[in-house]
């Protein structure tokens, strides 16, 4: 497995699975994560939110992104009930989610942004100790006081 800033920790059950900022090594490309989760079993769920500036324009994303079943209601209760339940997502070890341009909501909406990060930690707690984990991941800076607070991985 390459170097990948970390995640090699967290897919081979080394580091806890979170919600983390992530410090991107230069080289790293999507295709690189998609293959190493793969590898690992695990299911990645690649949010790719750079022109994401809303809380709807979010749930629209995770709708997508995650291939939620049509009864997410595209709001925030249902994000809350689909990240918990996932009978609907199948993973051997566990689930990934790298939400790539984060910084685009947390300027833009930072309530929404604040919101959208309590509802990942509700669902990380949740998975933590079972045999599918998730971990989310923000790859990138950002000076957003709620991921500042956030652990660093691959610093």
């Amino acid at each position: 497995m390459s170097e990948l800033g970390g995640i090699e920790a967290l897919l081979t059950g080394a580091a806890k699975p979170g919600v983390y900022r992530w410090a991107v090594p230069g080289a790293t490309r999507r295709g690189d994560v998609a293959d190493a989760a793969r590898e690992a079993g695990r299911r990645l769920f690649w949010l790719a939110g750079q022109s994401v500036t809303d809380a709807g324009e979010f749930l629209d994303l995770c709708a997508e992104g995650f291939t939620f079943p049509d009864w997410f209601d595209h709001d925030w209760d249902a994000l809350g009930d689909c990240l918990t339940d996932l009978t609907w997502a199948s993973a051997a070890t566990g689930f990934l989610v790298v939400y790539a341009g984060w910084q685009a909501l947390s300027q833009e909406d930072p309530a929404a942004f604040g919101t959208a990060i309590e509802i990942f930690e509700s669902a990380v707690d949740l998975w933590r100790d079972s045999d599918t984990p998730m971990t989310v991941l923000l790859p990138g800076e950002g000076d957003d006081p709620v991921a500042a607070g956030l652990p660093l991985l691959g610093a």
